[in-house]
């Protein structure tokens, strides 16, 4: 069993961004068979399905995959990914990330600290639009944090690491938020009422996002609909009811 299984929900994300991502989980200083990689694909056309199956094979990643055409649902991604896990932990996070290579050991150790369980985050630091854009080495890490700036915001989307065993006893991501939606802290709220303690990771290590444009705010009523569900909705410690992932019942 590896220790830890990143889960990276994507549609339609493959290319260098991707693969970058793929490659600073790749150059971790830990045991390779410590660390599992899934990619949730929810929905990816045809020609971005084959790259990333292609990135899989290469950086020894497995693809878990839905045919949909549903509106994008990253948290209906993240169930089926954390349901195709393996790993004793899973971290949680996204395609455009570039993870430290002490990064996925300090989320491990840091885990341990908390034997009554833990929700482990870290913030998140923004490359500028301007940052090169090519493949990189973990020697290339130290330059590219350098030109990196916190997140004004607490960043906890892109690293939500907690037991599978938790994830499975709250029954995943609430699937009712649809495309960019407020999972992530929802996921917050309902770990700490159900007795994890949150925990960051410090500024020994970081994760760095790649710019590109958003399409967070394609949708306002989508994002309305969505804040108004968290409000209602964030005290609930076990959603999807009906089904999550691919479990029914």
């Amino acid at each position: 069993m590896p220790k830890l299984s990143a889960i990276i929900p994507l549609r339609d994300r493959s290319g260098l961004r991707l693969e970058n991502c793929l490659r600073s989980l790749r150059w971790q200083d830990l045991a390779a068979e410590d660390l599992e990689i899934v990619l949730a694909d929810f929905g990816s056309s045809a020609e971005h399905l084959a790259s990333v199956r292609a990135l899989a094979a290469t950086y020894d990643a497995v693809v878990e995959r839905e045919d949909t055409d549903d509106l994008w649902n990253r948290a209906r991604a993240l169930n089926l990914g954390i349901q195709a896990a393996t790993g004793e932990l899973a971290f949680c996070t996204d395609a455009d990330m570039i993870f430290a290579p002490d990064f996925v050991r300090r989320l491990i150790e840091t885990h341990a600290t908390q034997p009554e369980g833990a929700l482990v985050l870290c913030k998140c630091h923004d490359l500028p639009e301007d940052a090169p854009q090519r493949r990189f080495d973990a020697a290339d890490f130290a330059a590219l944090r350098a030109l990196a700036t916190v997140r004004d915001t607490s960043g906890t989307g892109a690293c939500q690491v907690a037991t599978r065993d938790f994830f499975y006893a709250v029954r995943g991501y609430d699937e009712a938020f649809k495309y960019w939606g407020a999972e992530d802290n929802d996921m917050v709220s309902r770990a700490s009422r159900y007795g994890l303690q949150r925990v960051w990771l410090g500024d020994e290590t970081a994760m760095l996002h790649q710019w590109h444009e958003t399409m967070k705010n394609d949708r306002p009523v989508r994002r309305k609909l969505n804040s108004w569900r968290y409000k209602l909705t964030r005290r609930i410690v076990v959603k999807n009811k009906a089904r999550w992932g691919k479990i029914v019942g």
